[in-house]
């Protein structure tokens, strides 16, 4: 097949230029053949390559294997043919036909060039479809260890190849079509062949006006247009014996006055514009005829090449647009198959270098719907490392979080990789929350015991995440969480023996902006008053949550375990303790090159976990410093109520520790409000009645009997303390602070010790 395709690109010209007359059978004989195999070819590949039929090459190798039956000799459109195949005809129309002929054969020269694409698909070794030689390339690659040519490259050069093709073959075969040089040609070529034929038939003795008419009306219907004037005469002897024919071609010029407006002048050679119009004349002269009364023939030709200037416009436009459309294309291909994905990956990397938290899913939105508009690009190399890096980027959120973000930052900058960068002081709010009954659970769970820590891990994330938090390290039972308000200190809510109070706060909201975006998606800036009330509300969405999840939801399958009824009863339900409170901590990387963890280490962020524990001494589920206490709105304070105050090891003053109870559980709780404008409504302890439902069952005098309990038992009138404590516990049972409280009184026959400095010590461990 390469030699047949290189033989129907040269055979016929070789024919021609070096061949003899009696030698055309062999070509022809070849051409056939090549024309039945290149059909062959064509149906084969139709039934056995997928996308072909109808495709941009079936076309191609269709046109290419028709443009071989004219070189079979079946059909001949040789000016020869046009000019002998009828004795009878007169030569003008002899002449004609051969005109057209020369046009015929240019036309299939030109298709003729189309056959020049099957060079491409040999060297391709394909017809357009890519995976078709597979097999063979990856044999070729273990011969020769050679490197398995992309996806995405191939695919860029099939389409470079398909507009070169596409160009070249335009420009070929339109451009002749615009060249009006060939006109002037083929006015001298039909006077040179008409003299030779004795084109007013002296030789033969005949004159024969109407023969002389259909030759000029040929003459003139053969050269079309350009032609101005056709003046032809038989130049006798003296004036009466010169007979003539004129023409005028041109509809916009049907005199000889027009013409001469046209010219600007009378039909005189030394005046005409060589620019607009070209002068003809062309005598043949002969020996004397008696029969005619002739000696020679005249013929004067204005032909208009006033349109050349025009189609010299087109076809500078033609090309220009030729140029114009490769170039737009390539880079098109180019942009759409390699440069996009790139800009995209680059722009990744620099987004997470400045912002190591940043929300990518604009970017993976983007690639995802270009993956969409063509499946074929979602597995190109270019669309699969794009979705690589988007990955990477998300696990390294993920896995780092907020407090591993300065490592995230540097380390996508430029320079070697280095996890271990410096700590970062930050203030923050944390919270620490704990599984209950976690190691018995573990044993009855065994293999399943990962999942359920994850389900308990979405719920916590989730809601800390809808209300501006981080999820931050996770310690088998533990989840620790915070809420970043600036980095360094916020004044007043710095150190232990800080004692905030609202017109702390107030300043420290004038002066300080937190930019979150929670469930949004629009960044907005909030107080640290707000970042507080929106942790709170986290923590209850999360408690709200997990008794859903709990009644009818992911945990029910866990109650219903075997091993877990057997271990703990029918009554089961898996609970969660929370630890608030707020203070500086250094934020930064813990570990070695062979591993890291990125954290908080400060003793504010111990606290946290510390109040989480206490938890299940004073029997509440959730409790809170006094210190974040004081950065909540004066609303949200309204819903807590103090529980004890302790003295705890590390800790040099005491701490007030703040509960909020929780009655009833709604369905739904707390779903993160967003605008039409995409950014997150603030939580509203003042208005939402959400807040208020949650403590629906809890009689309306508790929580200000408790809270004037505990305030005579810090003041040692623990006889009224525990006369208020009793009456607490008639208004809910049970409850864990109380107990607590009348325990401790209890020791001591409610009598207040006589250095009762106000304040409970903890024991050692707490």
């Amino acid at each position: 097949m390469t030699g047949l395709t290189i033989f129907a690109l040269f055979g016929d010209d070789f024919r021609i230029a070096f061949g003899h007359p009696d030698e055309d059978w062999i070509f022809f004989g070849v051409s056939t053949v090549a024309l039945f195999l290149f059909a062959f070819e064509l149906l084969i590949s139709s039934i056995g390559k997928r996308d072909y039929f109808l495709g941009f090459y079936f076309f191609l190798d269709f046109i290419s294997t028709v443009s071989l039956v004219p070189d079979t000799g079946l059909i001949d459109f040789t000016e020869e043919n046009y000019s002998n195949n009828n004795a009878s005809d007169n030569e003008a129309l002899k002449a004609g036909r051969a005109s057209k002929a020369s046009k015929a054969t240019r036309v299939i020269r030109l298709v003729r060039l189309v056959r020049m694409v099957r060079i491409v698909k040999l060297w391709k070794m394909h017809g357009g479809n890519e995976d078709e030689n597979e097999q063979f390339e990856a044999e070729q690659k273990a011969k020769d260890n050679d490197i398995e040519p992309t996806k995405v490259g191939k695919r860029l050069n099939e389409m470079t190849t398909r507009k070169l093709i596409i160009m070249i073959l335009s420009t070929v075969m339109l451009l002749p079509y615009l060249d009006v040089s060939g006109w002037q040609t083929e006015v001298d070529d039909y006077y040179v062949h008409s003299e030779l034929s004795n084109l007013w038939n002296i030789a033969s003795g005949t004159y024969s006006m109407p023969k002389e008419t259909q030759m000029v009306d040929q003459f003139v219907e053969s050269v079309g247009s350009p032609l101005l004037y056709v003046k032809m005469c038989k130049i006798g002897v003296s004036n009466s014996n010169t007979q003539c024919l004129e023409r005028f071609p041109n509809e916009d010029y049907p005199s000889i006055a027009s013409i001469t407006d046209k010219l600007r002048g009378p039909l005189n050679e030394d005046q005409l514009d060589s620019n607009v119009v070209q002068y003809q004349q062309v005598t043949a002269a002969a020996s004397y005829d008696e029969t005619t009364d002739s000696f020679g023939t005249m013929a004067l030709i204005y032909v208009d090449y006033s349109e050349k200037a025009v189609l010299n416009i087109i076809k500078t436009i033609i090309v220009m647009l030729i140029i114009v459309y490769g170039t737009l294309n390539f880079q098109r291909d180019a942009q759409s198959l390699v440069l996009t994905p790139i800009n995209r990956m680059v722009t990744v990397v620099h987004t997470l270098s400045e912002n190591p938290l940043a929300n990518t899913s604009a970017l993976q939105s983007l690639t995802h719907q270009d993956s969409e508009n063509n499946k074929e690009t979602e597995n190109y190399e270019t669309i699969l490392l794009e979705k690589t890096i988007l990955k990477i980027g998300g696990l390294l959120q993920i896995g780092f979080g907020a407090a591993g973000a300065s490592i995230i930052g540097k380390n996508m900058k430029a320079g070697a990789l280095n996890p271990m960068v410096p700590g970062k002081m930050i203030t923050s709010i944390y919270g620490f929350c704990d599984i209950r009954n976690f190691t018995d659970t573990t044993e009855c769970l065994q293999e399943e015991v990962m999942v359920y820590v994850n389900k308990l891990g979405f719920i916590v994330h989730g809601a800390t995440n809808d209300y501006y938090g981080m999820a931050n390290k996770n310690v088998g039972d533990a989840f620790l969480l915070s809420w970043k308000i600036c980095d360094d200190l916020l004044p007043g809510f710095n150190a232990f023996e800080e004692e905030p109070n609202d017109e702390i706060r107030i300043r420290a909201c004038e002066t300080v902006r937190c930019a979150v975006k929670g469930a949004g998606t629009v960044e907005r800036k909030i107080t640290p008053t707000e970042m507080a009330d929106s942790a709170l509300a986290a923590f209850l969405k999360c408690l709200v949550d997990l008794d859903n999840a709990n009644t009818k939801g992911s945990l029910t399958e866990y109650l219903s375990n075997d091993r877990v009824v057997k271990r703990f009863g029918p009554d089961f339900r898996i609970k969660m303790g929370f630890g608030m409170h707020v203070g500086w901590a250094i934020e930064g990387a813990i570990g070695s090159h062979y591993k890291i963890d990125a954290t908080y280490m400060s003793p504010h962020v111990e606290m946290s976990d510390r109040l989480e524990a206490g938890s299940k001494i004073f029997g509440v589920p959730i409790n809170i410093s006094h210190w974040l206490v004081a950065l909540f709105s004066p609303a949200a304070r309204k819903f807590l109520r103090p529980i004890d105050r302790i003295l705890v090891e590390g800790c040099p003053t005491p701490m007030t520790v703040y509960t909020y109870d929780v009655t009833n559980f709604p369905k739904k709780f707390m779903t993160a409000k967003v605008g039409s404008d995409n950014v997150q409504k603030a939580v509203d302890f003042a208005n939402d009645k959400q807040f208020k439902d949650l403590q629906a069952d809890l009689h309306p005098a508790f929580l200000e009997n408790a809270r004037s309990g505990v305030e005579k038992y810090l003041a040692g009138d623990w006889p009224e303390a525990k006369r208020i404590l009793e009456m607490c516990l008639m208004q809910k049972a049970k409850d864990g602070p109380s107990l607590r409280l009348l325990g401790i009184m209890s020791e001591s026959d409610f009598v207040a010790p006589k250095d009762w400095p106000g304040y409970y010590t903890m024991l050692e461990g707490y």
